[in-house]
Protein backbone atom coordinates (compact mmCIF):
# COMPACT_ATOMS: atom_id res chain seq x y z
CA UNK A 1 0.00 0.00 0.00
CA UNK A 2 3.05 2.23 -0.47
CA UNK A 3 4.59 4.90 1.80
CA UNK A 4 3.05 8.48 2.91
CA UNK A 5 6.19 9.82 4.77
CA UNK A 6 9.89 9.89 3.02
CA UNK A 7 9.17 9.16 -0.22
CA UNK A 8 11.35 10.16 -3.07
CA UNK A 9 9.79 10.43 -6.99
CA UNK A 10 12.17 6.95 -7.32
CA UNK A 11 10.54 4.95 -4.82
CA UNK A 12 7.37 4.85 -2.65
CA UNK A 13 8.13 1.20 -1.04
CA UNK A 14 7.31 1.07 2.55
CA UNK A 15 9.71 -1.29 4.68
CA UNK A 16 8.25 -4.33 5.81
CA UNK A 17 9.37 -4.90 9.66
CA UNK A 18 7.76 -5.15 12.30
CA UNK A 19 11.05 -6.44 14.37
CA UNK A 20 12.67 -3.12 13.65
CA UNK A 21 9.95 -0.90 14.23
CA UNK A 22 10.03 -1.95 17.64
CA UNK A 23 13.86 -1.53 17.63
CA UNK A 24 13.96 1.92 16.55
CA UNK A 25 11.41 2.82 19.57
CA UNK A 26 14.18 1.17 21.77
CA UNK A 27 16.59 2.75 20.61
CA UNK A 28 18.55 0.17 19.86
CA UNK A 29 22.59 -0.06 18.26
CA UNK A 30 23.77 -1.90 15.88
CA UNK A 31 27.30 -3.95 15.77
CA UNK A 32 29.18 -3.88 12.79
CA UNK A 33 32.05 -5.43 11.68
CA UNK A 34 34.35 -4.87 8.47
CA UNK A 35 37.33 -4.95 6.56
CA UNK A 36 38.06 -1.63 8.26
CA UNK A 37 37.28 -3.17 11.92
CA UNK A 38 34.32 -2.89 14.47
CA UNK A 39 31.72 0.23 14.48
CA UNK A 40 28.91 0.99 16.53
CA UNK A 41 25.79 2.58 14.94
CA UNK A 42 22.25 3.76 16.59
CA UNK A 43 19.49 2.06 14.85
CA UNK A 44 18.03 5.17 13.75
CA UNK A 45 20.99 5.90 11.48
CA UNK A 46 21.44 2.46 9.83
CA UNK A 47 17.89 2.52 7.72
CA UNK A 48 18.08 5.17 5.28
CA UNK A 49 15.40 7.03 3.14
CA UNK A 50 14.87 6.09 -0.99
CA UNK A 51 16.54 9.42 -2.68
CA UNK A 52 17.86 8.94 -6.15
CA UNK A 53 18.87 5.11 -4.67
CA UNK A 54 15.78 3.36 -3.44
CA UNK A 55 17.77 0.16 -3.80
CA UNK A 56 20.32 0.98 -1.12
CA UNK A 57 17.95 0.55 2.08
CA UNK A 58 20.81 1.00 4.77
CA UNK A 59 24.73 2.44 4.99
CA UNK A 60 26.04 -0.72 5.94
CA UNK A 61 29.63 -0.71 3.61
CA UNK A 62 29.69 -3.73 0.62
CA UNK A 63 32.50 -5.49 2.87
CA UNK A 64 30.38 -5.57 6.46
CA UNK A 65 27.87 -7.30 8.30
CA UNK A 66 25.77 -7.07 11.81
CA UNK A 67 27.29 -8.67 14.76
CA UNK A 68 24.88 -7.53 17.19
CA UNK A 69 22.64 -5.69 18.15
CA UNK A 70 22.89 -3.68 21.70
CA UNK A 71 19.20 -3.10 23.50
CA UNK A 72 19.47 0.28 25.84
CA UNK A 73 18.97 -0.74 29.67
CA UNK A 74 15.57 1.20 29.63
CA UNK A 75 12.86 -1.08 27.98
CA UNK A 76 9.72 0.55 29.31
CA UNK A 77 8.94 -2.46 31.02
CA UNK A 78 5.76 -0.65 32.62
CA UNK A 79 4.65 1.25 29.47
CA UNK A 80 5.08 -0.36 26.25
CA UNK A 81 2.42 -1.81 23.34
CA UNK A 82 3.16 -2.62 19.83
CA UNK A 83 0.21 -2.90 17.10
CA UNK A 84 -0.01 -3.94 14.08
CA UNK A 85 -2.64 -3.05 11.34
CA UNK A 86 -3.36 -5.49 8.32
CA UNK A 87 -5.19 -6.38 5.59
CA UNK A 88 -5.70 -9.83 7.01
CA UNK A 89 -4.13 -11.87 10.10
CA UNK A 90 -1.72 -13.97 8.31
CA UNK A 91 1.65 -12.81 6.58
CA UNK A 92 0.69 -10.13 5.80
CA UNK A 93 3.23 -6.94 6.42
CA UNK A 94 1.77 -4.18 8.24
CA UNK A 95 -0.73 -1.56 6.54
CA UNK A 96 0.39 0.64 9.67
CA UNK A 97 2.22 -0.90 12.80
CA UNK A 98 3.08 1.39 15.95
CA UNK A 99 5.94 0.61 18.74
CA UNK A 100 5.22 3.15 21.54
CA UNK A 101 7.20 3.38 24.87
CA UNK A 102 6.05 5.08 27.35
CA UNK A 103 8.38 6.59 31.24
CA UNK A 104 5.57 8.10 33.27
CA UNK A 105 5.58 9.71 36.71
CA UNK A 106 2.14 9.38 37.55
CA UNK A 107 0.27 10.41 34.88
CA UNK A 108 2.93 12.56 33.96
CA UNK A 109 4.88 11.51 30.71
CA UNK A 110 8.55 11.63 31.48
CA UNK A 111 9.93 10.09 28.13
CA UNK A 112 7.74 8.47 25.14
CA UNK A 113 8.85 7.21 22.34
CA UNK A 114 7.16 6.40 19.16
CA UNK A 115 8.03 4.45 16.01
CA UNK A 116 6.14 3.55 12.95
CA UNK A 117 6.14 1.24 10.29
CA UNK A 118 4.51 0.29 6.79
CA UNK A 119 4.55 4.44 6.34
CA UNK A 120 7.98 4.90 4.95
CA UNK A 121 10.97 3.19 3.55
CA UNK A 122 12.24 2.86 6.61
CA UNK A 123 11.07 2.64 10.89
CA UNK A 124 9.67 6.46 11.22
CA UNK A 125 10.57 8.36 14.36
CA UNK A 126 9.99 12.16 14.75
CA UNK A 127 11.82 12.92 17.74
CA UNK A 128 9.80 16.38 17.45
CA UNK A 129 7.01 14.90 18.75
CA UNK A 130 8.56 12.76 21.72
CA UNK A 131 9.78 15.55 23.30
CA UNK A 132 6.83 17.51 22.58
CA UNK A 133 4.94 14.68 24.72
CA UNK A 134 7.46 15.22 27.78
CA UNK A 135 6.05 16.87 30.60
CA UNK A 136 2.03 16.28 29.56
CA UNK A 137 -0.62 14.64 30.84
CA UNK A 138 -1.31 11.57 29.32
CA UNK A 139 -4.68 11.39 27.22
CA UNK A 140 -6.23 11.28 24.23
CA UNK A 141 -5.39 14.88 23.18
CA UNK A 142 -2.06 14.45 24.48
CA UNK A 143 -1.19 11.28 21.52
CA UNK A 144 -3.43 12.93 18.93
CA UNK A 145 -0.98 16.31 18.45
CA UNK A 146 1.96 13.69 19.20
CA UNK A 147 0.59 12.18 16.37
CA UNK A 148 -0.28 15.21 14.34
CA UNK A 149 3.73 16.27 14.39
CA UNK A 150 4.89 12.68 13.50
CA UNK A 151 2.57 12.57 10.51
CA UNK A 152 3.29 16.44 9.36
CA UNK A 153 4.18 16.39 5.93
CA UNK A 154 2.42 13.12 4.85
CA UNK A 155 0.95 12.51 1.42
CA UNK A 156 -0.82 9.80 0.35
CA UNK A 157 -1.13 8.74 -3.59
CA UNK A 158 -5.32 8.33 -4.18
CA UNK A 159 -4.94 4.47 -3.56
CA UNK A 160 -3.44 4.88 0.22
CA UNK A 161 -4.95 8.36 1.38
CA UNK A 162 -6.20 6.15 4.16
CA UNK A 163 -3.09 5.30 5.33
CA UNK A 164 -2.30 8.86 6.96
CA UNK A 165 -5.74 8.87 9.24
CA UNK A 166 -5.25 4.76 9.97
CA UNK A 167 -1.94 6.12 10.95
CA UNK A 168 -3.14 8.69 12.59
CA UNK A 169 -5.92 6.74 14.81
CA UNK A 170 -3.16 3.87 15.20
CA UNK A 171 -0.58 6.01 17.04
CA UNK A 172 -3.29 6.99 19.52
CA UNK A 173 -4.68 3.68 20.20
CA UNK A 174 -1.55 2.23 20.68
CA UNK A 175 -0.20 5.07 23.31
CA UNK A 176 -3.32 4.66 25.11
CA UNK A 177 -2.31 0.93 25.08
CA UNK A 178 0.40 1.39 26.45
CA UNK A 179 -1.01 2.37 29.44
CA UNK A 180 -2.29 -0.92 30.39
CA UNK A 181 0.08 -3.41 28.46
CA UNK A 182 -0.87 -5.85 30.52
CA UNK A 183 -4.26 -6.05 28.76
CA UNK A 184 -2.74 -6.88 25.67
CA UNK A 185 -1.15 -10.43 26.90
CA UNK A 186 -3.01 -13.77 25.21
CA UNK A 187 -6.61 -14.46 27.13
CA UNK A 188 -6.53 -10.85 28.72
CA UNK A 189 -9.96 -9.26 28.81
CA UNK A 190 -10.25 -5.60 28.27
CA UNK A 191 -11.05 -3.18 30.78
CA UNK A 192 -14.44 -1.71 30.56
Amino acid sequence: MMAILGTSEHCIAVFPSDMCVALAALDAAINITGRTGDRMIKFADFHRLPGNTPEIDNILKPDELITGINLPAKGFEKNYSYLKLRDRNSYAFALVSVATGLDLEGDVIKEGRIALGGVAHKPWRVKEAEEFMVGKVVSRETFASAADIILKGAVGYGHNDFKIELARRAIIRNCMMALNPETQLPGAQPSA
